[in-house]
Parts: C-alpha cells; sequence; structure tokens
C-alpha cells in the first residue's frame, strides 16, 4: 500500500495541470469582460464604489463579499475581478481535490475526479464568477477528505484543522448548504470510537460554528433574530416544503442560469452523464467494499445525496449551480469505480472498455462545451441590454445621485450608480410611500417590462427602449421634473 506522502506527491503534478486547463479553458469560454450578474451584483457592491450596496436578502451570506473584497474594495474593474476570481477558483479547486490525494490509494485519482468536476459547464461558468457555489463546493469535497483522514489517522491534528476550516469556508459561503454538508458528518462520527467520536464532532461543531457566526449575529442585528432570518429565508425561496423537483432540476442542466419557474425544455443530452454516476457509484461502493474501506465510498455518496436533498425535494424552483456541491463529493465516490471497472475487465473486453469510456468521455465535452457556448451567448445579450437600458436612463437625465425600481432594479441600478429600491418581491425593502418620496425629492425611474406602470406611477412619463433582445421594457420618469436633493 503506499503511504500518504507517496500518494499525495505522485498526484500533486497532475493536479496542478488539471487547475491550470480548468483556468484557461474557463477563461477562454467566458470572457473576463462579462459584465456582472444579478447575484454578482449585489455580493460586489457591498465592497465597491460604483454604486450604492445592493439589498442583501435574508438566504445570502457574507462568503462572496469577504472573497471579492481585496479587489472590489480598491478597483472598480470587472476584468481584474473576474482574473483574480479564476485564480481564487483554480486554487480552490486544487486545495479541495488534494486532500483526496491522501485519502486515495490510488494515484492521480483526485486528478480525474477534478477534472471532470471541471469539465461541467457549470463548473467552468462560474469559475470566474463572484458566486459562492463553486466554493461551497470544494469546502464539502476537502471537509469529506478531512473527516475520512481524521477517522483513520486520529493523531493527525491538521486533519481536524482542515475539517474545522472547510466546513467554516461552506458556513460561510453558504450555511444551509453547510447545514446539509454537517449532518452526515455528524452521524458518520457516532460510527467512530469514542475517543475519536468526540474529537470530530467537536471539530464538525467548531467549523459549522465559525462559519456561520456571521449570519446569526446579522441575523439578530437586521433581521429581528435567526429564527426570523430563516423564516425570511424561506420565503425568499418560495416556501421550503416537501416537494418533487428532479423535473426542474432536469430542466437547467442545460441552461438557463436560473428558472423560476421552471418551464424551459431541455435542449441537450446533459443528462447523460447523470447516468455514467449511477453506474459508476455503485461499482466504486462494491469495489471499496471489497477492499475494506467501506467509509471512503459511502461517506461521500451520503454526503453528495445529502446536500442535493434540499434542492431536489424542498424548493419549487433551480439553478444548475445549486448542485455543484453534489457533483463534486459524487466525483470523489465514483472514480474508483472506474477503476474497478477497468479491473474487472480482461483481454479483449479492457479495450472495449476504454473505448467505451474514451468515446462517453469525448461526447461528454462535446456536450458541455456546446451548452457553455449557448448560456455565455445568452448572458452576453440579456447583461447587454442592461447596459442599453442604462444609456436611456442616463439620456434622460437619471443619474447619480438617482433610485430606481422596478423590473430588474438591481443590477440596472448598480451599472448607472443609483440606489434600488422595491416595493414588491423577494428583494423588497421599501415601501410605496418611501418610493413616491423618493421619486418626488431626486432623480427617480422605474422600469416595467411586459406590464402597465403601479397605480401610483400611471400618468407618468413611459419612454420605451429600443434595440433590446427583448422587447416590452419601458422607462417610466415622473411627470413633474424633479428637485435636487437635499
Amino acid at each position: 500500500m503506499l503511504s500518504p506522502s507517496v500518494t499525495s506527491r505522485s498526484g500533486a503534478r497532475p493536479l496542478v495541470a488539471v487547475c491550470v486547463i480548468f483556468a484557461a479553458a474557463s477563461l477562454i469560454a467566458v470572457p473576463a469582460s462579462l459584465d456582472l450578474g444579478w447575484d454578482e451584483v449585489v455580493y460586489v457592491s457591498q465592497h465597491g464604489t460604483h454604486a450604492p450596496p445592493a439589498f442583501m436578502s435574508a438566504p445570502r451570506a457574507r462568503g462572496v463579499t469577504l472573497l471579492v473584497w481585496p479587489v472590489a474594495s480598491w478597483l472598480d474593474s470587472t476584468v481584474v475581478l473576474r482574473l483574480f476570481l479564476t485564480v481564487t477558483a483554480a486554487a480552490s479547486l486544487g486545495l479541495g481535490f488534494w486532500v483526496w490525494s491522501r485519502v486515495s490509494r490510488r494515484p492521480g485519482a483526485a486528478a480525474i475526479a477534478a477534472g471532470l468536476y471541471g469539465s461541467l459547464w457549470t463548473a467552468l461558468f462560474y469559475a470566474n464568477a463572484a458566486m459562492p457555489n463553486h466554493y461551497t463546493a470544494m469546502a464539502a469535497v476537502a471537509a469529506v477528505g478531512c473527516f475520512l483522514l481524521a477517522a483513520a489517522e486520529p493523531a493527525r491534528p491538521g486533519a481536524y484543522l482542515g475539517l474545522v476550516a472547510a466546513l467554516a469556508v461552506a458556513a460561510l459561503m453558504r450555511p444551509a448548504d453547510a447545514f446539509w454538508l454537517g449532518l452526515p458528518l455528524l452521524a458518520a462520527a457516532v460510527a467512530v470510537p469514542a475517543f475519536r467520536r468526540w474529537r470530530l464532532t467537536a471539530a464538525v461543531v467548531a467549523g459549522l460554528v465559525l462559519g456561520g457566526a456571521p449570519w446569526a449575529v446579522e441575523a439578530e442585528l437586521r433581521y429581528g433574530g435567526l429564527l426570523e432570518r430563516i423564516r425570511q429565508a424561506g420565503h425568499v425561496q418560495g416556501g421550503t416544503k416537501l416537494q418533487f423537483s428532479l423535473g426542474h432540476v432536469i430542466s437547467t442542466l442545460d441552461g438557463p442560469i436560473l428558472c423560476r419557474p421552471c418551464d424551459s425544455p431541455v435542449r441537450w443530452p446533459a443528462v447523460l452523464w447523470w447516468l455514467a454516476l449511477a453506474v459508476l457509484v455503485p461499482l466504486a461502493v462494491r469495489a471499496a467494499h471489497l477492499a475494506g474501506m467501506a467509509r471512503t465510498a459511502w461517506l461521500p455518496f451520503v454526503v453528495a445525496a445529502a446536500m442535493a436533498f434540499p434542492y431536489l425535494f424542498l424548493i419549487g424552483y433551480s439553478a444548475p449551480r445549486f448542485l455543484l456541491p453534489a457533483y463534486a463529493v459524487a466525483l470523489v465516490c465514483a472514480i474508483p469505480g472506474l477503476a474497478a471497472l477497468f479491473s474487472t475487465a480482461v483481454g479483449q473486453w479492457r479495450r472495449v472498455v476504454a473505448a467505451v469510456v474514451a468515446l462517453g468521455f469525448a461526447g461528454h465535452l462535446a456536450i458541455q462545451a456546446g451548452i457553455l457556448h449557448h448560456v455565455v451567448a445568452e448572458q452576453v445579450r440579456s447583461r447587454g441590454d442592461w447596459a442599453r437600458l442604462v444609456q436611456t436612463l442616463r439620456s434622460h437625465g437619471v443619474r447619480p445621485p438617482c433610485v430606481i425600481s422596478g423590473h430588474e432594479a438591481i443590477p440596472i441600478a448598480y451599472y448607472a450608480g443609483c440606489r434600488a429600491l422595491e416595493d414588491r418581491g423577494y428583494n423588497r425593502n421599501a415601501s410605496i410611500a418611501q418610493l413616491r418620496h423618493a421619486a418626488a425629492t431626486g432623480r427617480f425611474a422605474l422600469l416595467v417590462k411586459d406590464s402597465a406602470p403601479p397605480d401610483w406611477a400611471k400618468d407618468w412619463h413611459r419612454i420605451p427602449v429600443p434595440n433590446l433582445t427583448t422587447s416590452g421594457w419601458e422607462v417610466c420618469l415622473p411627470q413633474r421634473p424633479a428637485t435636487a436633493p437635499r
């Protein structure tokens, strides 16, 4: 059996190569000049100087705002920010799967798992994005690996520290995902001998508390308490209740990046790689049992299932990025199944298996590349509409300091340098009276799309916005010229 140090050294070089290819492929496929998306605007604006901070709804956490702080706090450049995030995404990919180079007995298995994760269009699209899901995924991979190392070698303090740090990162990025990550780890701690059980339990709890503390403190300061914030977070997500959302998840495998409601058809055979996982994971579990390492297969499988559970059974909408943590953890479980598939085939059959695997991987890459190209093109068009809307606003005198409300007000206000106020929807942060006051005392614009303005603005100037990829946009401006705010 290879020692952990030998295994880690032999797996480091291919893992570094995978990280470099991942970063390069992301920059080639997703231009660094791509304007920030809606969620990115919320996170970046908390530290940036481009516009007032956007409203942070109850489910959001401060992990991404901390991640982008070194760039966003002093430089207003999307290109520099995306280059910085590409580096951090590649580094986190290496760190997360490097832990598994110490867990696995097969040199190169961690690099193969990292490469398969990095081949997904969702991972590539969000590699240079100011979004939490990739970092939650890497934290989950590292946490499961560190847990297994600590359970196998209790005298290794680095494994416990790594477990605490990984869970803290997951909780800092997405507290809800960290909860579903921590549950199976706490359950698995019960199965180890008593003298290790308490150490593992303490490490899991410490990581979750350390990373979740900022979210809990903010809940007390801004949301009326932790339970009230959890209640509001559930409301923003449309209500968390038992429901079957597998159809929603499948409908987003090839985009859009968010469906609410989910009614888009699946145009690409993106679900095929799910079938590959369905074959490889059972093979991996069987191989681990035969090798006396059942825990190394069962724990990542259970963690992946737990982290996928809320998105499959508790919310009524979907986004392909939601399952990145489940995919990453499932892949470290599935790779030994691929090795077992080759080891059971002999002679001519081994060449047949190799040919089938190579052909399947080539098809997988073609499918993922096609989806990524389509999604990027759609985002370039839609975010270009925001820029044209901002041009219309400025041509009619809506310049900072100003307030914007209405359809997609948050990203458009950010690019216009304005403050966004909403009196309805999941980002409600003002009343109608406050909107009317803002309209009477300063520069104000209301955005509507495929609908009439509300009653309080029905007599305003309505200005159609031409040359957009989607029609129906109008900018509504108050009839009376706004006075300068005091």
